[in-house]
């Protein structure tokens, strides 16, 4: 059993589900609750639990609403005791939808069109004030509303991340808002992992007209003469601040770790948190790339990955 409300169309499973792991991820968005349920044949005195494919599913901690979407995957076995299912939130629809319609408008109006032409409730959209110009012709919804937001983002230097509130809500956020847990090697943190890599270096961007001609270069020195050239080709197009655009393509070291601490479930994807942990030197504000918070035989554990500083799932335009 877990200590967490669970229900699926309004019946209370909590007692009945063997364990449940809500997860997010702050470049697939749409968040996904995965949980096991005993099914014992030859156990008469076992309650019979019929979850179908679309069923809707809620999890509670308490008063506040962790989690709503509709069933998508149910998996049984025949030598398994166990059905586990799989639930996504309202981003889902978000992200397996294309759109096609040339923009002309604000981030924060884009995703209030695309909500409503889905059909998926619009909660909010940060405001950026600044009107783009957004070809987009079959493709998917998700990276319409990323692919907007990126264009934002490298003018205002700002980050964004869509994602679900009030349950059934699409709402973009400014990414990296402090979630108010903290977390301490000598106190509530149980494991941290730090990890640098180049693997994300860019330390090079060719600028070109439309033409494809070269007509500039923006470059980090330094970086080249330690880690040696990765280079990338930016299109100027009209409109767009080319100079904003390409010192945003430079990317040097990337740093990231994973902890692992009793559950608090306001540490989800898209939100900051404060970490201080000796052994590895993890210490301030860190940014939630995906959780994972896992219930089970009375336990509730969450592992998280983090960035150093806030990044944003980018889409180019022309993607």
């Amino acid at each position: 059993m877990i200590q967490k409300q669970l229900t699926a169309n309004g019946k209370d499973l909590s007692q009945l589900v063997e364990k449940a792991v809500w997860s997010g991820d702050s470049k697939q968005v749409a968040r996904k609750l995965v949980f096991s349920i005993a099914a014992r044949s030859t156990d008469r005195f076992l309650p019979k639990i019929i979850i179908h494919e679309g069923d809707s599913v809620l999890l509670r901690d308490g008063d506040k609403t962790l989690f709503g979407g509709p069933v998508f995957d149910i998996e049984k076995s025949a030598s398994g005791n166990l059905v586990t299912y799989t639930a996504f939130d309202l981003m889902f629809y978000i992200n397996n939808s294309d759109i096609s319609k040339v923009f002309d408008d604000t981030p924060e109006a884009i995703t209030a069109w695309i909500c409503s032409h889905l059909g998926v409730p619009f909660g909010s959209a940060a405001p950026t004030g600044i009107k783009v110009y957004l070809p987009w012709l079959g493709k998917r919804a998700y990276e319409a509303i990323m692919a907007a937001y990126t264009i934002a983002s490298r003018q205002n230097g700002k980050k964004y991340i869509p994602l679900m509130r009030n349950v059934n809500q699409v709402c973009v956020i400014e990414k990296g808002t402090l979630c108010g847990v903290a977390l301490d090697g000598g106190y509530n943190l149980t494991e941290a992992v730090y990890k640098t890599s180049l693997q994300k270096l860019v330390d090079r961007v060719i600028v070109t007209d439309k033409s494809g001609n070269q007509t500039g270069v923006v470059e980090d020195a330094r970086a080249q003469s330690k880690y040696g050239v990765v280079q990338r080709v930016y299109k100027q197009t009209e409109g767009r601040d080319t100079a904003a655009e390409t010192r945003a393509l430079l990317y040097t070291m990337e740093q990231s770790a994973t902890v692992s601490a009793v559950s608090d479930t306001r540490a989800v994807s898209g939100y900051a948190i404060a970490v201080r942990e000796a052994a590895t030197g993890l210490y301030g504000r860190f940014y939630i790339e995906s959780d994972t918070h896992t219930f089970e035989d009375g336990k509730e554990m969450m592992q998280l990955t983090l960035a150093f500083s806030s990044m944003m799932d980018e889409k180019e335009a022309g993607s």
